[in-house]
């Protein structure tokens, strides 16, 4: 099982290094092919398109053929979009590239995960932690060989490293073997229970709690996706860094995501789903504040480590939030989540790069502050919800309108 968990989390360290690897030479790219900050957020949307492809296609496939091709012949599609992208073909092609790379890593992020999630029983936020910290590796190693790559003037190449990785990996899961039954037991556990307060919800608050955290985390993944597509810009036109500089920050970002997102296994065991969720995008808002007041590299680097830090586990407890939050609807409430997130991905990006080009970068960086308001917003209407309190006091302020009425005759 050791080489099965290992083979995973490589698959996962994989798509990290694919997830990032436009956004880390995007400015570099953008000049090669002498497009807008527009041209490059509609190549963000088309490579979350190609993920929500890959979501549909791959829970199609996982019906009828075994996880392990499945993964070859995702990983062969990686190498083969990272390949052809390495020549830098025209920008029409370019896209459809990029679409059919996220393909590829949609379909390993779903088997990876759903092999998890059956074979690990009873510990499975435990095993997903480490996927997650997988992940997070791959998307802070990206931007630092980015940096070494720009500087040497040779940041094409950088695709050379996915390709080969990918073709590797493709080889090696055609020699894993892995069993349900296989699993050590004396592993550490999930935590048995939380101390959050479980409400039962009617069934039409279900459908009203539920589009309430598929609109939450559709504003997550487009707050994560323009950072991460856009960090490097960000700081060459609003702080002033060379590029190589530049780069470095979608690497303090993603080292600082994780540093939290291994810590979040720890803590979610301190604190509920809401009091979590709540402390981290409050530290998410205030650090962006900070980071558009202050306006200073050196400051600018810190604060968007503390914005990894707090954004690290909020796509994860956000989706066990829902699961907890609408028992029994596993099978519902995760591809919502999952794609929602995606769909977050695609258009908030494509409209941060329009946003560049004609509002110019401090206006948008405080609209990537509002999306990160939105959430805390919509996050407090569910928890106000769960607790069995009404938004507004509807029927009180109706009963109270014939005294305030009254009140205003006799003053008349």
């Amino acid at each position: 099982m050791r080489q099965f968990t290992f083979a995973s989390c490589a698959l996962y360290f994989l798509t990290g290094l694919t997830a990032i690897s436009i956004g880390s030479v995007m400015p570099e790219l953008l000049n090669y092919y002498h497009v807008s900050y527009t041209i490059g957020g509609r190549l963000i949307f088309v490579g979350a398109m190609g993920f929500l492809t890959g979501v549909l296609l791959t829970s199609w496939l996982n019906r009828r053929f075994q996880p392990k091709p499945i993964l070859t012949i995702s990983a062969l599609v990686i190498a083969f979009a990272q390949f052809s992208i390495l020549l830098l073909p025209p920008f029409p092609l370019f896209m459809t590239l990029y679409f059919i790379n996220s393909v590829g890593s949609a379909a390993i992020g779903i088997v990876v995960a759903t092999m998890f999630i059956e074979v690990f029983i009873g510990r499975q936020a435990v095993a997903m932690s480490y996927l997650e910290v997988s992940f997070g590796l791959g998307a802070f190693t990206m931007p630092l060989l980015a940096s070494f790559f720009i500087a040497h003037g040779i940041w094409r190449y950088l695709f050379v490293l996915t390709a080969v990785l990918a073709v590797v990996l493709a080889i090696v899961w055609t020699r894993i073997s892995y069993s349900k039954q296989a699993v050590d037991q004396g592993e550490p556990l999930d935590a048995s229970g939380s101390s959050d307060a479980q409400r039962p919800l009617s069934a039409n608050l279900k459908w009203i709690v539920l589009g309430l955290f598929a609109l939450i985390v559709f504003l997550y993944g487009g707050l994560e996706g323009s950072l991460n597509n856009f960090m490097s810009s960000i700081f060459i036109h609003y702080l002033n860094q060379a590029a190589y500089y530049a780069s470095i920050s979608v690497g303090i970002f993603w080292g600082a995501m994780v540093i939290g997102r291994a810590a979040t296994a720890i803590i979610i065991r301190k604190l509920t789903y809401s009091t979590y969720l709540l402390m981290n995008i409050i530290g998410s808002i205030v650090s962006l504040v900070l980071f558009i007041v202050l306006k200073n590299a050196l400051m600018g680097y810190i604060f968007v480590g503390t914005l990894g830090l707090m954004m690290s586990g909020i796509y994860s407890i956000t989706l066990v939030y829902a699961n907890y939050s609408i028992p029994n609807s596993a099978h519902l409430v995760t591809p919502i989540i999952s794609g929602l997130s995606g769909l977050g991905s695609a258009i908030f990006p494509a409209l941060t790069g329009f946003a560049i080009d004609r509002a110019g970068m401090t206006l948008t960086l405080w609209y990537i502050v509002s999306i990160a308001t939105a959430y805390l917003i919509f996050l407090l209407v569910i928890n106000r919800l769960r607790s069995g309190r009404p938004i507004l006091s509807v029927k009180r302020w109706y009963h109270t309108r014939p005294a305030i009425a009254s009140r205003r005759a006799r003053y008349k």
